[in-house]
């Protein structure tokens, strides 16, 4: 629009229109170019330098090729209008707002010397001068904060992208690491026929439990009821359990599914370190908390010489903190061992 109503036609010098508007369409497609190919105006680099200085010197120029009343509108000076735009790269190239004022400031006062000063006596002229060079600085710091408000929320979507991320490779090793055991077909030929039945009915238990993962059929039970599937998968300790959970509270879907791994991973160990122990498994809620206990009389272990595996530091650690519990283990040679489980609650 600028160029139409008041462009080359109406230009004191034509010639010096033709050729910034040259310089103008050139550098901005180069700039554009690199922009594409670096796919980020940061760091700030000179092209949006040149940019910048490009847009100064078109504007310092204006006295050669429009005339001052011409200059004055804003929406008749093309020169006025690639500042603009200017504006709009630099609240993007710039990190600090100290900067974005400071370019856009120098674009204030080269305006003013080549617009401002020669309508000095004239009164109107001197207030809209005054007015349109206020406007620069002021639209470049709008640009600057609507910029940064951009980023923040891209930078909010890709640490969400990335942290579902995590989560799905989490569950996926957590997945992985329950499957272990039945993976061992080794002990399936050694065992005898007791023991190849528990190996069997735990596979199916397994299986049901993977089955319903898959079809999307697994609803949110009771808390006693995920408790007693999850003792389902370990047929071959004797394990009694005892729940005592206020029926006025809510756990919810997350939380149940990480109980559910951190306890299948306490048996597992139990009947993997300690076979033929007796596990007892408590749940009680209290306080706003779900605390689980599973303790096996087993011949425990020196914890200071154990490296604590996959269970012990994903699910019964990092996993369990990620929803807001904890998970403590507790082990003597000679005494057994003891997994205290502990998850937040919401009150219904």
């Amino acid at each position: 629009m600028a160029l139409s109503v008041g462009g080359i036609a109406k230009s004191a010098d034509p010639a010096l229109s033709v050729g910034l508007l040259v310089a103008v369409a050139a550098e901005s497609l180069l700039l554009g170019g690199w922009l594409v190919r670096r796919r980020s105006v940061l760091p700030f680099k000179w092209p949006v330098a040149v940019d910048i200085g490009l847009s100064l010197a078109v504007m310092a120029l204006t006295p050669l090729y429009i005339s001052s009343g011409g200059a004055l509108v804003s929406v008749t000076m093309w020169a006025y209008s690639l500042n603009l735009s200017t504006l709009m790269l630099l609240a993007a190239a710039l990190v600090r707002v100290t900067q974005v004022l400071a370019v856009s400031g120098a674009q204030a006062i080269t305006y003013l010397a080549v617009v401002g000063l020669p309508l000095i006596n004239d009164a109107t002229g001197r207030a809209t001068a005054v007015a349109n060079a206020l406007a620069l600085p002021g639209l470049a710091l709008v640009a600057f904060l609507v910029v940064g408000f951009v980023r923040d929320l891209a930078s909010t979507a890709d640490a969400a992208r990335k942290r579902v991320a995590e989560l799905e490779q989490e569950r996926s090793r957590a997945l992985i690491h329950d499957l272990l055991v039945y993976l061992r077909l080794d002990r399936f030929a050694q065992a005898d026929d007791k023991t190849r039945a528990a190996m069997i009915a735990a596979a199916l238990a397994k299986h049901e439990q993977m089955r319903s993962y898959v079809d999307g059929t697994r609803s949110p039970p009771s808390l006693q009821a995920r408790i007693e599937a999850v003792l389902r998968l370990h047929p071959a300790i004797p394990v009694s359990s005892r729940v005592e959970v206020s029926p006025d509270i809510h756990v919810g879907a997350e939380i149940l599914e990480q109980l559910e791994h951190s306890l299948d991973t306490a048996l597992a160990n139990a009947e993997q370190h300690a076979p033929g122990a007796n596990v007892l498994v408590s749940a009680r809620s209290a306080a706003g908390e779900l605390s689980v206990t599973v303790r096996d009389d087993g011949p425990g272990f020196d914890m200071a010489s154990t490296r604590a595996g996959f269970g012990i530091s994903e699910i019964l650690g990092r996993q369990l903190a990620g929803v807001g519990g904890t998970g403590v283990v507790e082990s003597v040679p000679g005494s057994g061992t003891v997994v205290r489980i502990t998850l937040p609650l919401e009150q219904s």
